[in-house]
């Protein structure tokens, strides 16, 4: 097989060879040839031929110019023959049955591997991080430009005192007189505003004289009773207690919410 590796090493060119000049007297007629068919080497007369692993070379005739003709046959393959020159050096002849030079038959194995594709996963996983990347910034940017709606509107003052009032009655921790100096306070505050003066600052007189020109005369004394819950407690015997925040509830509701139907928000 040394004649097939020195094809490895020396095969780089395709086609059909040029016959050797004259000079050389070591030519080949066709370097290719099918399966089955002779290859035709010419050589020196006296040339002896080496032997090569899977060819047969027969002398087949002689020549007037004193060469001779040999006829190489064998298997499929490509093959390398070391014909001696007229100097004794040797020239190479290149032959190929069957295949398309030293990328087929014996030569296949000697044909440089495909590389092997390089991994995805790292493609995968920039990906992923890029779209992460696009993620985050595309939410920070969202959060920092978003449109920051007004705030709502404050509640308006009876809805205020109504809702006071409700959580005040609810509760079970304060005995009579607290509930209701507690409950007369949300309706001073609720005075505060709604009128342009100070009503948490002044007497339970003062701010009747100051109601009496808008409030009808039932609405005075619902007033007084707001004002003076305290007291009316304070002096009220215990069985008319429950009686006695009851008024002042139905009071409250028709000073605070006369438009609402006094019935908002229970």
């Amino acid at each position: 097989m040394s004649g097939v590796l020195l094809l490895a090493l020396l095969a780089g060119c395709g086609g059909e060879p040029k016959p050797l000049p004259p000079a050389a007297s070591v030519w080949i007629e066709s370097r290719k040839v099918d399966e089955g068919k002779p290859a035709r080497i010419h050589a020196p007369g006296a040339t002896v031929m080496p032997e090569v692993e899977g060819l047969t070379l027969q002398r087949v005739s002689e020549g007037d110019d004193g060469s001779a003709t040999w006829e190489a046959t064998g298997a499929k393959g490509s093959y390398v023959v070391d014909v001696p020159g007229p100097d004794a050096k040797p020239v190479p002849v290149y032959i190929d049955i069957g295949v398309d030079g030293p990328t087929g038959g014996e030569m296949a194995d000697l044909a440089a591997p495909a590389p092997k594709p390089p991994p995805v996963w790292p493609y995968v996983l920039a990906g992923l991080v890029g779209l992460g990347t696009l993620v985050a910034a595309g939410i920070a940017a969202w959060q920092r430009w978003k449109p920051i709606p007004p705030p709502a509107p404050p509640d308006p003052p009876d809805i205020v005192a109504l809702r006071e009032w409700i959580a005040l009655r609810a509760r079970d921790d304060l005995d009579p007189g607290a509930l209701a100096l507690a409950l007369s306070s949300v309706y001073r505050r609720y005075l505060d505003a709604t009128r342009v003066w100070p009503a948490s600052s002044r007497t339970t007189r003062e701010i009747v004289d100051n109601l009496a020109g808008e409030l009808t005369a039932a609405e005075l004394d619902c007033a007084r009773r707001l004002l003076s819950a305290m007291d009316l407690v304070k002096f009220a015997e215990r069985e008319v207690l429950a009686s006695l925040f009851d008024q002042l509830d139905s009071d409250f509701r028709r000073l605070v919410l006369p438009v609402r139907g006094g019935g908002h928000g229970a």
